[in-house]
């Protein structure tokens, strides 16, 4: 139901019996006073209730499944919203569905048969209540977190960070470790990281460079321990943000401390203001872009992030691995300023070429 309700559904009906409706209610956890559940008899009484065309989603069986899949199945009923679309569950028995359509069609059938999807992944999986159901259940949800992400990620962190931190998800989400945690003792990793590269000797700046890979791993920890225990919040969202920006800033300052004490060239003071000038340009012309022309900027922005993301740790660790970590330094501090001066490119062609008026604050 959660899932449900964060994919847009407001209203849930229930169908039980009155001797069946107070355990069920008590198994409602949050929803158990939600004022929008409703029990009945029989799913024709929803029409009492609801138009005939309004666009509703039922399920059949105990299923788990990702909150991807259910907002696929919504989009994929927006584009034919006359009609019905289905997924049925992964289990060899296939004892579970999920459709949507209109709620009409939904209780008759009328119109025509339903357009069946194939499962995109393990789930949905349907439950018989045996106890190896439940495992298979949670294994499958916790392998499909790599499918949920795969859009946003970039090459390493999708074929390496992603097949490590889902197994690592898995085996937190039997204990009682919360997300926000996890995002603290990354933080600590990665201001770690910071530290040691500050320092100018090869040993500490590669050990440095490996702790700051295993911060970016477990840095999608968080976030799916959050989906699997059902705990994603904004403060935990915020949380992240602010963390990882943290972590970035200390990590450039760090390196930068480092290329300075290890050749003892003033050059490197002045490369980490220039570094902090790009970052503000950076953040300048992205919030000047998305007042323009937001769309394409979150396309672009996207673009950048699944090219690169977090792959430059890998970079790092090569760069250590060579003692050639002066490169990363020179490289970021003015690549910011190509970035910067591409999205602002980008931007006056298109309120040039489309006559696009900024947007309100």
């Amino acid at each position: 139901m959660l899932i449900c309700q964060r994919a847009g559904v407001k209203r849930f009906f229930i169908e039980a019996s009155e001797a069946e409706r107070g355990g069920l209610r008590a198994s409602l956890g949050s929803f158990r006073d939600h004022p929008e559940v409703n029990f009945v008899g029989s799913f024709a009484q929803v029409l009492e209730q609801m138009p005939a065309d309004a666009p509703c989603v039922a399920f059949r069986g105990n299923l788990v499944l990702a909150a991807s899949q259910l907002r696929g199945l919504l989009d994929s009923h927006a584009a034919r919203p006359g009609g019905v679309v289905s997924v049925e569950s992964t289990d060899l028995a296939r004892r579970g569905s999920v459709a949507a359509g209109p709620l009409g069609r939904l209780l008759d059938g009328s119109g025509g048969p339903a357009t069946r999807l194939a499962p995109s992944g393990q789930l949905p999986f349907a439950l018989d209540g045996r106890a190896e159901d439940v495992r298979e259940a949670e294994l499958r949800l916790a392998r499909e977190l790599r499918r949920e992400s795969a859009d946003k990620d970039a090459l390493m962190a999708r074929w390496v960070d992603r097949r490590l931190s889902w197994r690592i998800s898995y085996r937190l989400a039997r204990t009682a470790i919360t997300p926000n945690q996890v995002t603290l003792v990354n933080t600590a990793l990665g201001l770690l990281s910071a530290w040691l590269f500050s320092f100018a000797g090869y040993w500490p700046r590669l050990a440095a460079a490996l702790m700051f890979l295993v911060s970016v791993t477990l840095d999608g920890v968080d976030g799916e321990l959050a989906r699997l225990k059902m705990a994603e919040s904004r403060w935990g969202a915020r949380l992240d943000v602010f963390t990882d920006n943290l972590v970035h800033v200390a990590l450039f300052a760090g390196i930068m401390a480092g290329c300075y004490r290890a050749s003892s060239s003033r050059a490197y003071i002045y490369l980490l203001a220039i570094l902090l000038v790009g970052f503000g340009l950076c953040a300048l012309t992205t919030w000047r872009a998305t007042r323009v022309n937001g769309e394409q900027t979150e396309r672009f922005i996207a673009q950048v992030e699944r090219v690169s993301g977090r792959d430059f740790a890998y970079l790092l660790v090569v760069l250590a691995l060579f003692d050639r970590v002066y490169y990363f330094a020179w490289g970021t501090a003015f690549g910011t300023y190509v970035f910067a001066l591409v999205l602002w490119w980008m931007t006056a062609k298109g309120h040039g070429r489309n006559g696009i008026q900024e947007r309100p604050a």
